[in-house]
C-alpha cells in the first residue's frame, strides 16, 4: 500500500524535474556501488581531445582552481 503511494506521488511530479530526479539517484546509485567514479563522470578525455569539447576540459581545471587554488604572487 505504502509502494503505490509513493508511486502515486513519484507521477505527480513534472516530466523534466522526473527525468532529472531519476537521472541524479541513479548516478548516485553507481558512485555508491562503485560502478563509476566521480572522475569518470567529470572528465572524458574521448570527448575532450577527439571531439574538440574544449569546454570540459576547461571546466575541469576551473573546479580544480576553485577547490585547490594555487598563489602564484607571494
Amino acid at each position: 500500500m505504502a509502494y503505490q503511494s509513493l508511486r502515486l506521488e513519484y507521477l505527480q511530479i513534472p516530466p523534466v524535474s522526473r527525468a532529472y530526479t531519476t537521472a541524479c539517484v541513479l548516478t548516485t546509485a553507481a558512485v555508491q556501488l562503485e560502478l563509476i567514479t566521480p572522475f569518470q563522470l567529470y572528465f572524458n578525455p574521448e570527448l575532450i581531445f577527439k571531439h574538440f569539447q574544449v569546454l570540459q576540459l576547461d571546466t575541469y581545471i576551473f573546479s580544480w582552481k576553485t577547490y585547490f587554488p594555487i598563489n602564484l604572487v607571494e
